[in-house]
């Protein structure tokens, strides 16, 4: 990095870091403010939670000494006074329920024995509250009732109030009254009980959930109290908690503040979600954005000025400039005179190269003229099998393939005369895929004979192109059979030779991959492997002009012939072709046709 790009760069960082410490510090300030005010709001509902124990925890005492309630225990009779009696106080005290059991825990009289959940002949004898007062001491316990429904705080006392007891006076608080409170105060609290249960909640649905895992023997001794009747615990943290400040809930972060209420081991629990304690980083952060912003800014601001002199000063040298380029434009005019006489001298030269070829051409029409053949008389075999079978359907398509081979014989015979003249071959627009699949027909007798597997791989839309279509198709066929025959004799034994045929298009040119599995061409020979008369197969008779004559067809055409190691192990040789010209380069390529055709021919 430049120094110049350094002092750009350093006021940004260091406006980064102040502000990663100022919001270090707004959050530490806020957490602060967060908590203060927590520890205020949970002194003041620990107040209030204990003012409505207070407020009702003389009424089951008063009830275990009056007469009118406890006489019901000896006098069964006397059960309609109970009644009425503990309708009328729990009326006035606003208490939910008032209740006498006897010693066995039976329900002997309560103030709902009017309605259809009347206590009178239930049985709660397995509450905790009813066994601590049997025993002379002040029951005091928090559960669903199990007949209403409706949870609440059960204080209960033993009747008589000395000596040994005959029964228990019981009151029920409903603690609804508290979440009522803390939900119209817009605020998130929570009471758990000695066991991290949650019994009272602003939020209804974090009710009867845990805040820590329950050990078995609890989870036992909730199921025989059924203090919560048949609620399921379930965790009430989405996430495990690591830090007792915060809590993770329903997916959402909150700040953790908790105090001890002093009565049956309750906690309650004060909750701010996390955005509101980091409110002032948005903010932190939108003011140091803006000062970034207006430091570039003003940076840009000053190398516009800058820039604004430095163009100043290239005016001054354009003149200079122009001169230059005067003389530049000149000496270009003379490199491309140069170059057209160039060209007209090279082609002069290819002409000559071409013509010198032509002694080659007599050996070469028998070695293009051998695999047609060969499928001729494949072709010839099988018609007069059908014949013997009467399948005419099949002999009619022999005789097609005859009659297309020897017309393309007859073709090829024309296009090795026009190697020497190649402004005569027959330029046409053709699907390339048809010619892999015409070549593919020719050469499938060789595939067969030497049992070489033969996979093709075409594109579905067509490879157009404007070239000579029988000598693409003699260039694809030489290099068919060579990928046969070197696989072929690679794996004579095991039978597995293997050859893989590929057509693409890659910007505007159009390639074919033929690889086979076969020995490969190694280093030393694949710069002349395309020379006239090299030939790897002197023992099956090769003349060593197939691949001379492909790669001098693909030059011709425009293209080019390289060889390449395969990925199955062999050689893999990529014939490149240009795809269709636009319409000026069609134009020159027609002008350039019409001046070879008019020199005289020699």
């Amino acid at each position: 990095m430049s120094k110049r790009s350094v002092l750009f760069v350093l006021p940004l960082v260091l406006l980064g870091l102040l502000t990663v410490l100022v919001s270090d510090f707004a959050v530490k300030r806020s957490q602060i403010a967060s908590d203060k005010t927590a520890a205020e709001r949970l002194t003041l509902y620990r107040q209030t939670i204990l003012g409505v124990y207070e407020k009702y925890r003389y009424l089951p005492y008063m009830i275990a000494r009056d007469p009118r309630a406890s006489a019901v225990l000896d006098k069964p009779s006397e059960g309609e006074t109970a009644n009425r009696f503990l309708e009328e106080m729990a009326r006035n005290s606003r208490a939910d329920l008032l209740f006498m059991m006897d010693r066995h825990g039976d329900t002997v009289a309560a103030s709902n024995w009017q309605t259809d959940l009347s206590l009178i002949g239930r049985n709660y004898g397995f509450r905790p509250y009813f066994q601590s007062a049997l025993k002379g001491e002040e029951g005091q316990y928090f559960a669903v009732g199990m007949t209403t429904g409706r949870p609440g705080l059960f204080l209960a006392r033993p009747t008589p109030v000395e000596g040994e007891p005959k029964g228990v006076a019981v009151v029920k608080v409903d603690t609804r009254i508290l979440e009522r409170a803390w939900r119209e105060g817009g605020e998130t609290v929570f009471a758990t009980d000695r066991n991290g249960i949650v019994f009272l909640s602003a939020v209804s649905d974090w009710k009867y959930k845990t805040t820590q895992e329950l050990a078995p023997a609890i989870l036992d001794e909730l199921s025989a109290t059924r203090q919560y009747a048949d609620e399921a615990i379930q965790s009430l943290s989405s996430a495990p908690q690591t830090d007792t400040k915060t809590i993770q809930i329903d997916g959402q972060l909150y700040r953790h503040n908790s105090a001890h209420v002093g009565l049956l081991g309750w906690k309650l629990h004060f909750l701010v979600p996390q955005e509101n304690v980091r409110g002032s980083l948005v903010l932190i952060w939108s003011t140091s954005f803006g000062l970034a912003l207006l430091y570039v800014v003003g940076v840009l601001v000053f190398r516009g000025r800058a820039l604004r002199r430095a163009s100043a000063q290239l005016r001054l040298e354009s003149a200079e400039l122009k001169e230059l380029n005067s003389r530049l434009t000149e000496e270009v005019e003379e490199r491309r005179r140069i170059e057209r006489e160039l060209i007209r001298t090279q082609e002069g030269l290819a002409r000559s190269s071409r013509l010198a070829a032509v002694g080659q051409m007599s050996s070469a029409v028998a070695h293009e003229l051998n695999q047609p053949l060969a499928a001729l008389r494949m072709f010839i075999a099988g018609t007069r099998k059908f014949l013997e079978n009467g399948n005419l359907a099949a002999v009619t398509q022999n005789l097609n393939d005859i009659d297309g081979l020897q017309d393309r014989m007859a073709n090829l015979t024309q296009e090795l005369k026009r190697f020497a003249r190649p402004t005569e071959s027959k330029i046409e627009r053709v699907d390339l895929r048809e010619c892999i699949r015409d070549s593919i027909k020719i050469a499938r007798p060789r595939f067969d004979e030497t049992d070489v597997g033969l996979k093709v791989e075409l594109p579905d839309v067509p490879l157009v192109l404007d070239t000579a279509r029988y000598r693409i198709e003699q260039v694809l066929l030489n290099l068919l059979k060579n990928a046969a025959d070197a696989a072929a004799l690679a794996h004579e034994e095991t039978g597995a030779g293997e050859v893989v045929l590929q057509a693409t298009r890659l910007d505007t040119n159009v390639l074919v991959s033929v690889a086979d599995n076969g020995q490969g061409v190694s280093a030393d020979i694949r710069e002349k492997i395309f020379d006239p008369y090299f030939t790897t197969k002197m023992s099956s008779g090769g003349l060593g002009l197939g691949l001379s004559i492909s790669m001098r067809i693909a030059e011709d055409l425009g293209g080019t012939l390289t060889v390449n190691k395969s990925r199955l192990g062999g050689a893999a040789f990529i014939l490149t072709l240009p795809g269709l010209l636009d319409a000026g380069e069609t134009a020159i390529k027609s002008k350039i046709e019409k001046d070879r055709q008019e020199e005289p021919a020699e």
